[in-house]
């Protein structure tokens, strides 16, 4: 199992119903090759997880890479991992703009790290700790929307 980590900058053209068409594209990809992950969206920058076979989730890095949908796609990690993050989610998604106290912690990771990456709050998009706290931060939101 693998695991990579990259940041990225949309295009202006590129609004919220376009980052929906493509979540539902990149849901049925990522559930026909096994990969899951969580994408997060502040500020018109996009912080994505992505984890499964290594050889996919490479190729699959490759294709966003050249996607005109965004910019300034930068590597920020890769590793093999033992276990899955986000076992339960084809693409976790979380547009950072709303007010949502459950989030508040996270949006302070994101804009630290975005601002200054090198002396950013810790955890940061670079840590598996920073992914678990995201997890449970979407799980919780998602589980106080059912009730």
């Amino acid at each position: 199992m693998f695991c990579l980590v990259y940041t990225s900058v949309a295009n202006t053209d590129f609004g919220v119903q376009e980052i929906q068409k493509m979540l539902e594209k990149a849901r049925e990809f990522n559930e026909q090759n096994e990969i899951t992950g969580c994408l997060l969206f502040f500020k018109e920058r996009f912080i994505q997880y992505i984890e499964g076979d290594e050889i996919v989730v490479k190729q699959l890095f490759d294709k966003i890479k050249n996607d005109s949908r965004n910019t300034d796609v930068t590597l920020l990690s890769e590793n093999n991992i033992h276990n899955r993050s986000f076992q339960d989610w084809l693409m976790a998604f979380e547009h950072l703009k709303a007010e949502n106290s459950n989030l508040q912690y996270l949006k302070l990771l994101v804009a630290t790290y975005f601002e200054n990456p090198e002396n950013s709050l810790s955890p940061n998009p670079t840590s598996i700790e920073f992914w678990k706290a995201t997890k449970l931060l979407l799980t919780t939101k998602y589980a106080d929307r059912s009730v």
